[in-house]
């Protein structure tokens, strides 16, 4: 496995944890104090997509 392919999972990995947290939060305590891990979550999808196409693209 190479290295982008390994930071496009840790990346999913991260993003699944973010967003797993951001619900249970959510749900616990309320919507605003939460957001901030939703957006978070994005962002590592958005840098796992950008990593596994760059590990395609060599």
């Amino acid at each position: 496995m190479n290295s982008q392919r390994r930071a496009a999972t840790t990346f999913v990995l991260l993003g699944l944890l973010q967003a797993t947290l951001g619900t249970v939060i959510t749900i616990a305590e309320s919507k605003d104090f939460a957001a901030p891990l939703f957006w978070c979550a994005t962002f590592s999808f958005a840098c796992a997509w950008f990593s596994e196409r760059r590990a395609t693209r060599t």
